[in-house]
């Protein structure tokens, strides 16, 4: 006892000292299990893959055969292009000079990309009247992105034509980064074909101008 009658203060023990590291830890766990479980409610998808797909199919199907490519554009950006990542996308099919290129270039590329694409897959739209869609399946790549299987059969009874998307999760959306037509994925054709025009043409400018002339032609 220290002069004055109080007792002199007890220097905390071995036991003192690890019940408040364990408080401390069990604190920390918590905030921590209370952010993941916050992370995990942003990052739940509006909507699930399986029905970004199925809502654009039947969207597009449902405006029956276009032949105009005014139609066919109108409706490629009402019904497409908000479920697709297309600078994503388009940014794979150029490959590593995407990186070396200005704004202005990688507007100009997803244009001219935007474009041929529509004039590629204008034949198919044309016959879109009375096709029917059906889903398949999707599996997960891994914790962000997944694969949509599909086909739709056109009218005529023909053989159903098998169409793939694969998807990435950005914030709380599914966007589409891929897609494959019997069995042949988009981007990675058209990587191999762009990266032949730039290396005859001299790069990103050659490409932009071929990009440009198609969307021209006849």
């Amino acid at each position: 006892m220290v002069p004055g009658g109080y007792d002199a203060p007890r220097a905390p023990s071995t036991i003192d000292r690890l019940l408040v590291r364990k408080r401390i830890v069990n604190r920390l766990l918590c905030l921590l299990l209370a952010a993941f479980l916050s992370v995990a409610a942003l990052a739940k998808p509006a909507q699930s893959a399986d029905a970004v797909v199925t809502t654009m199919t039947e969207q597009v199907l449902a405006q029956g055969a276009l032949t105009d490519a005014v139609s066919i554009k109108a409706l490629v950006e009402s019904a497409v292009m908000p479920h697709v990542d297309f600078r994503a996308m388009t940014a794979r099919a150029v490959g590593p000079r995407w990186r070396t290129a200005n704004e202005d270039q990688r507007a100009r590329l997803m244009a001219g990309f935007e474009a041929l694409l529509i004039r590629t897959y204008a034949g198919a739209l044309s016959e879109a009247g009375g096709a029917r869609f059906r889903l398949k399946r999707s599996a997960a790549v891994d914790a962000s992105t997944t694969e949509v299987w599909s086909d739709v059969t056109v009218r005529g009874g023909r053989e159903p034509i098998a169409l793939n998307y694969r998807l990435a999760l950005q914030d709380d959306r599914w966007k589409i980064v891929d897609v494959s037509v019997l069995g042949v994925w988009m981007v990675a054709t058209y990587q191999t074909q762009f990266a032949r025009v730039m290396e005859r043409s001299g790069g990103i400018d050659g490409l932009i101008q071929e990009l440009e002339a198609r969307s021209k032609a006849p």
